[in-house]
């Protein structure tokens, strides 16, 4: 057994070469083999995770109710979510949740002018046909 183990090890030690500077080739052959094989791994692994990411997430009012609704929102949050609101809905398509969504938003304690002056000057003359009802929504926020 012990010579079936030196005959081994004998075999194994042949394949080395005996001077040291193949020892280095060796050691810079295999880290160079080893950081292309993480590179391309890595690289796959971003694909995967960009491809992911770049898929566009339809935006809901309910999405823009949450942010109304969080009491941790900040100024931006509720301006960004009123500017989202005119680009991507109209208050014909959902009049329930449109309103309750400009009650939240312009009740909201972290509201500021510039919400009122962009709810003002461009959400209603998009919604001319809820003007009364828009303008009693921002007179009672105003009140408060």
């Amino acid at each position: 057994m012990k010579e079936a183990l030196e005959n081994t090890v004998d075999f194994f030690l042949n394949f080395l070469p005996n001077q040291d500077w193949f020892f280095l080739v060796y050691l810079f052959l295999f880290l160079f083999l080893s950081v292309i094989l993480i590179i391309i791994l890595s690289k796959k692994a971003g694909k995967k995770n960009l491809s992911k990411d770049n898929r566009k997430k339809e935006i809901t009012i309910n999405d823009l109710l949450k942010i109304a609704s969080n009491p941790k929102s900040k100024n931006a949050d509720l301006l960004g979510a009123l500017i989202l609101y005119k680009d991507n809905f109209k208050m014909e398509n959902d009049e329930k949740k449109s309103i309750e969504f400009f009650e939240k938003l312009l009740n909201h304690k972290n509201r500021n002018k510039a919400i009122f002056d962009y709810f003002h000057g461009n959400i209603l003359p998009d919604n001319l046909k809820y003007k009364d009802k828009l303008d009693e929504i921002e007179r009672k926020a105003l009140n408060k």
